[in-house]
């Protein structure tokens, strides 16, 4: 099998043998580097109102005067602010009803559907990491403490309100130097889940303790956390051995998967049910293994030659478990997207397959030309999925059935904005109640074209 992770700008390939997983091959890989985290900005936490302008700056157009029969209102169009530096990673995005949130550098501003500001939250520095999950409306967030790119003080933020709710260390770091770099974090319940190059830790999102969780024997070390439904982490260790467990609410172990020795979680594409994907040493695929609720494997994904590509972010040292976009998972089905490849009198074309949880197998597949097709999230047994703009039309936001078939348009994105569209360096992307947001998650500040950091569109 060839599974395909996009890392950035580039992507790097995975590939093990055919036979389900039991005994891989080898293929080399390639990454894109990551770059550096961002500099202090001004100290100082304020609160107070944004602009109201809806994304326009001053004689810009509006691209709703060109919209076109049928296609999606753009609710608002936001540019990118400036910022200290080039090549910044602006970590943190939540939609909520009616209203989305947005972290760049230390601040933290909420954006009405209508496009005005709800609220503004200022922090003494740049947000550094940052969990996808809430929980009831509240997220810990990871910003710049002490020392050089040290992402080490954390803060627990009201998205409802926009106030701090508290504001506490990082707990001490078990890392060589004590340096708290390349965090990923992850957030289930009242557990966040931390890790960093050296380091990781167990903490309650009600008020910012340390959890006693068990720690890695001697040799081992936590290679990083996702939550959602309930909270994941993997390690390793230098033996060659690795596990994959799943905290109780608490803090305690709920259970253990020992992955098979050589091998280890490079990602989890989903907590429950748990979906993993695993490496060996030198970044070779293992596979795709599904988990029961009771940590027993459930099935290897047959994903036979295919070659696949999530959207899965810059991650090098291997943090950042939970953060792959393109992927979508119900209680018995895992959608994956494959690359593009041209197909004999239709160009280059792009397909999910649908893969059953219980037997491994894929269900069905469907189909986009000239275009990626991308898994978003599930609404009720329906898959909703990004078709992505290509050089000449706009992106489109469908519904698939659970048995497949042809996709339902519910969203045509208009023409006007489709080269805005496709200029997104990296970006989180996400429908929720009929409107779609894409929110960049770098800021590159190179490009001779305005870049955008936030753009809705609605019926």
């Amino acid at each position: 099998m060839a599974v395909l992770l996009a890392a950035g700008g580039g992507v790097y390939a995975a590939v093990g043998g055919d036979d389900g997983g039991k005994n891989p091959t080898a293929s080399p890989t390639t990454t894109t580097p990551s770059h550096a985290r961002t500099q202090d900005p001004t100290p100082g936490p304020t609160t107070g109102d944004g602009d109201n302008t809806g994304g326009r700056g001053s004689g810009e157009s509006d691209p709703n005067d060109q919209r076109r029969a049928g296609e999606a209102k753009v609710l608002y169009q936001k540019p990118a602010p400036e910022v200290s530096k080039s090549n910044l990673e602006v970590p943190g995005f939540w939609a909520m009803t009616g209203y989305v949130v947005k972290a760049v550098e230390n601040k933290i501003v909420a954006y009405n559907d209508e496009g005005g500001s709800k609220w503004t939250l200022s922090l003494p520095k740049a947000v550094c990491a940052a969990p996808t999950s809430t929980t009831g409306g509240k997220v810990v967030v990871a910003y710049e403490g002490h020392g050089k790119d040290a992402c080490s003080q954390l803060a627990l933020i009201d998205l409802n309100k926009g106030v701090k709710l508290w504001d506490h260390p990082a707990p001490e770091s078990d890392a060589i130097g004590g340096g708290y770099t390349n965090v990923g974090m992850a957030q289930s319940g009242d557990l966040v889940g931390m890790a960093w190059f050296g380091g990781s830790a167990v903490i309650k999102v009600s008020d910012g303790k340390e959890v006693s969780s068990e720690k890695p024997s001697s040799g081992c070390s936590i290679d990083g956390y996702a939550g959602g439904k309930v909270l994941l982490r993997a390690y390793s260790c230098t033996n060659g051995t690795a596990k994959v467990q799943q905290l109780a609410p608490g803090g305690s172990i709920k259970w253990t998967y020992t992955v098979r020795k050589g091998f280890k979680v490079s990602n989890i594409f989903s907590s429950s049910p748990a979906v993993v994907a695993l490496i060996d040493q030198d970044r070779r695929s293992g596979g795709i293994l599904a988990l029961s609720d009771e940590g027993r494997e459930r099935s290897t994904l047959a994903l036979g030659k295919q070659s696949y590509q999530p959207e899965c972010g810059t991650d090098i040292v291997g943090t950042d478990m939970g953060n792959c976009e393109g992927v979508a998972v119900s209680a018995d089905t895992f959608y994956l997207p494959t690359e593009m490849t041209q197909d004999h009198g239709l160009g280059s074309t792009s397909e999910i397959h649908a893969f059953d949880l219980t037997t491994g197998k894929r269900k069905w597949a469907v189909k986009a030309a000239e275009r990626l097709l991308l898994p978003l999230n599930m609404d009720g047994e329906n898959l909703i999925a990004y078709e992505k703009p290509s050089y000449t039309a706009p992106g489109r936001i469908v519904r698939i059935g659970p048995n497949g078939g042809k996709p339902k348009t519910l969203l045509r994105l208009p023409q006007a904005t489709q080269k805005a569209e496709r200029d997104f360096y990296s970006a989180t992307h996400t429908y929720r109640n009929g409107n779609f947001y894409i929110a960049t998650n770098r800021i590159t500040g190179t490009d001779t074209t305005a870049e955008n950091l936030l753009m809705a569109f609605g019926r």
